[in-house]
């Protein structure tokens, strides 16, 4: 992508303006005292004070900015800047421009560096109009930006006239990710059942897949959602959404984009044997201003305060339910509620250096009452029909209590060209389910270490490392009994610390079929490393090369293991705004759970999981400002512990299945489809379909993976119905999942549940009180409208087939909202 940014050369002094054709660049600077008029000068001559120094604008030094993803054509903006001394932008504003490009540029604006005004050998404050002129994708893409810039004349120390602003041009080189889907906050906010969650949204992209309609656990290309890595701002975070049905545990105002890497994803991120869910932390607004939220079942809130003079801002927020008031209506035994924080300060130490803090943490609790009834009898004294006492007792059963905690501190330090980020980061993780009797909690403190750098007539090299310590607390009463077993299981790859060999413990269940034991039962101590490396390297003008590596090294207890992760992607440039992006990954990834829960980690008993991650995408422009992309996609997965994907064929199975390990052996595969227009626009929508297999093998078993589902489709709009009113509607499709069948031989292609549609609806309005700022409206939303059950379960023999339907779940919503 190229984007050209100029700016014009124009000084004010005293009442005179000077403006360009296209627009003006204003510099205010400090005042100045007068010189004194020597006492010996005739007082019938006028003494001319010495001309002051010439003034010299400020010079762009560090401007990253990114084009809006689903956006085109053309457009400009103007920026007011308030420069200090040292450089850094303390204020900006949109004097002329459009969401979202203006928003866009307002908030990179922030994060900006500039070599600051000078008066003679003095550095001084400086306001000027800066002009961000955005072009779509062309010869080269996005992301990320560096800034090459001339140095601009001195302004002259007076103007008397309207003067041709003097243009500088900023050449902006890009580099091509590997295949992603971004989705920024306008059409986060606007996306109908998403409720505004930045996370919860990514339900609407291609290959994803949920394993129930509502549930925020996703299949994304056959990895189980325990294999999906979850990321705030590069901090690894155990879960992204409230327990059930609930949104995102991080408020909105916080997250700026959600990147979703379906796979073959970028080195920096790492020990997952699936998809990375990234979320970026929106940059601060350096002025006052707040955001509030009230709904049915939740408020929640977000606040900030610039502080030293706008080089510093701190922002806290939050959200609390108060759900179990409603529920207490309609079931009176239940009791649900949840929780939420985020707070961050950041400050410029200099125009080089930046120290922040970020804090965040989640918490989820459900139970229900029981009430039983004791009946005591009592003899009559004159041997009469006895008297019966009854009394009633009323207990409170803890069913789900998690939540956890990050603290993570971090140092910038700007570079020419580049980043170098410095981390620490604490956290605490619980579970308990059962009243107690699953409970676990893990301690963490990690440390990461990130150095980007783009060399001007080279390659961009992004390299870091990090270490992660845990310390596990983990009870799980099963009711199972242990024994030992001589030899390790197949498919493991795990050398003992000590060098000498481990028997590893297995657990013997109801079916006297054996099963890995992950260490649930025990406290133990985790460390996990790692350091990666990619270069991205401009193979010719149209040919962008990224291979890269990653190694890992995972000890849990007296189990050690080691992943060597290559990856590799290539980016051609087709035409003017076509591409194509190559894919090629190696994974590997600890032992899991069947989805996230917080502090339940498995041992390394059994070895690492591996997936070979393969991809082929196509992005191009569409008439009518839509564009669109077609991705083709295999995935190849070995060892891993993805239990409910193979529950079906195990159920078919019966007690005659000899299942000897969890471990199992996958392949999904198929063709993914994106047809957007931006959702911000006064007429939205996208379109997403995705094709696939997903096959899973475990000994003699063999078939489709039990939430496989051959075809999904979201299809939304969102239409601005003008004064502020806007209506969106989304319609989700997904075929049905294998059913139970006789025997295993018909389980490899057995009958399907039937297909599930729900349609989700928003109606929301604003009220603008002094725009853009400062409003107030309210949203009514609506998921599962049509109030339709999900078929989960099916067993078919051979002459009929019996569904058990779910639901409906059906989540309203509807709130105000305001911000200033």
């Amino acid at each position: 992508m190229l984007v050209r940014w100029a700016v014009g050369a124009c000084l004010l002094l005293g009442t005179t303006v000077c403006m360009g054709p296209s627009f003006a660049q204003s510099v205010s600077m400090e005042p100045q005292e007068s010189p004194e008029i020597p006492s010996s000068a005739p007082s019938s001559q006028p003494s001319r004070a010495p001309a002051p120094p010439p003034v010299v604008l400020p010079v762009a030094v560090s401007t990253p900015l990114q084009y809006p993803d689903g956006e085109t054509g053309e457009h400009e903006v103007i920026l007011a800047l308030t420069i200090a001394k040292d450089g850094t932008v303390t204020e900006a504003t949109a004097v002329k421009g459009e969401p979202p490009f203006s928003t866009v540029a307002v908030q990179a604006a922030k994060a900006w560096v500039f070599r600051p005004a000078m008066r003679g050998d003095q550095t001084i404050a400086s306001k000027i109009q800066f002009l961000v002129k955005f072009v779509p994708p062309a010869e080269e893409l996005t992301p990320e930006i560096v800034a090459e810039s001339t140095e601009p004349k001195p302004a002259p120390h007076e103007a008397t006239k309207p003067k041709e602003p003097e243009t500088y041009e900023v050449i902006v080189r890009g580099q091509r990710e590997p295949i992603r889907h971004e989705l920024g906050r306008a059409e986060i906010h606007d996306m109908p059942g998403a409720f505004g969650d930045p996370y919860r949204a990514i339900e609407a992209l291609p290959g994803v897949v949920p394993i129930m309609s509502g549930l925020p656990y996703f299949y994304v290309r056959g990895a189980p959602p325990g294999n999906v890595g979850y990321f705030f701002d590069g901090v690894p975070v155990p879960y992204l959404y409230h327990f059930a049905a609930g949104p995102g545990v991080l408020h909105p105002a916080f997250v700026d984009h959600v990147d979703l890497y379906p796979g073959a994803y970028p080195v920096r991120y790492g020990r997952f044997a699936g998809a990375i869910v990234a979320g970026e932390m929106a940059p601060p607004g350096y002025r006052f201003r707040g955001e509030a939220s009230i709904r049915l079942i939740d408020s929640g809130a977000m606040l900030e305060a610039p502080f030293a003079s706008g080089r510093g801002s701190v922002m806290a927020g939050g959200r609390f339910s108060y759900t179990g008031l409603v529920l207490s209506l309609i079931v009176p035994e239940v009791t649900l509620n949840y929780w939420d924080y985020q707070a961050r300060s950041r400050y410029e130490i200099n125009s080089r250096d930046s120290v922040e803090v970020l804090v965040f943490g989640s918490g989820d609790y459900l139970s229900n009452k029981e009430t039983s009834y004791t009946t005591t009898t009592v003899p009559s004294s004159n041997g009469a029909n006895p008297t019966y006492v009854s009394e009633r007792t009323t207990r409170e059963n803890t069913l789900v209590d998690v939540g956890f905690h990050r603290l993570d501190l971090r140092l910038d330090h700007r570079i020419p060209r580049g980043n170098w980020r410095n981390a620490v980061m604490l956290g605490l993780d619980r579970t308990g389910f059962d009243n107690g009797n699953v409970s676990v909690t893990n301690r963490l403190v990690g440390a990461r270490s990130e150095f980007q750098q783009h060399f001007e007539h080279g390659p961009e090299l992004r390299a870091g490392a990090d270490v992660l310590f845990e310390s596990l607390s983990q009870k799980v009463n099963t009711g199972s009994s242990s024994s030992s077993s001589n030899s390790p299981p197949s498919g493991g790859s795990v050398v003992p610390s000590d060098g000498t060999p481990q028997p590893d413990t297995v657990t013997t269940n109801s079916s006297s079929n054996n099963q890995l034991d992950y260490g649930f039962d025990r406290a133990r101590k985790d460390v996990t490393a790692g350091a990666w490396a990619d270069f991205v390297i401009d193979a010719t003008r149209r040919v962008q090369v990224t291979p890269g590596l990653r190694v890992d090294l995972y000890n849990s207890g007296n189990r050690v293991a080691v992943g060597v992760d290559p990856r590799i992607s290539v980016s051609y440039q087709l035409g003017k705004r076509t591409s194509l992006v190559h894919g090629l990954g190696l994974v590997h990834q600890a032992p899991s759970f069947v989805v996230p829960i917080p502090g339940l980690k498995p041992s390394l008993a059994g070895g690492l999981q591996t997936a070979v991650q393969h991809s082929v995408g196509v992005s191009f422009p569409m008439p009518l400002d839509f564009s669109a992309s077609a991705t083709v996609f295999q995935n190849a997965f070995f060892n891993m512990t993805d239990y409910i994907s193979i529950a079906q064929l195990q159920e078919t199975a019966g007690n005659n299945s000899n299942l000897t390990e969890t471990r199992t052996i996958g392949h999904a595969f198929g063709a993914e489809l994106m047809v957007r227009r931006s959702l911000a626009r006064d007429l939205g929508g996208f379109l997403s379909y995705t094709l696939s297999r997903s096959v899973r093998s475990a000994g003699h078993l063999q078939g489709p993976a039990t939430t496989d589902r051959t075809h999904v489709v979201n299809l939304a709009a969102s239409y601005n119905l003008g004064r502020n009113w806007r209506l969106g509607g989304r319609w989700l499709f997904y075929s049905g999942i294998p059913a139970r069948v006789a025997y295993l031989q018909a389980a490899r292609s057995p009958p399907r549940t039937p297909p599930f549609w729900r349609l989700d609806f928003k109606l929301q309005k604003r009220w603008y009180i002094t725009p853009p700022h400062v409003w107030w409206g309210f949203v009514f939303e609506v998921l599962n409208t049509t109030l339709n059950k999900e078929v989960m379960n099916g067993s078919c023999n051979a002459y009929r087939c019996e569904f058990e339907g779910i639901g409906p779940v059906t989540i309203p919503s509807i709130g105000a909202e305001g911000a200033f």
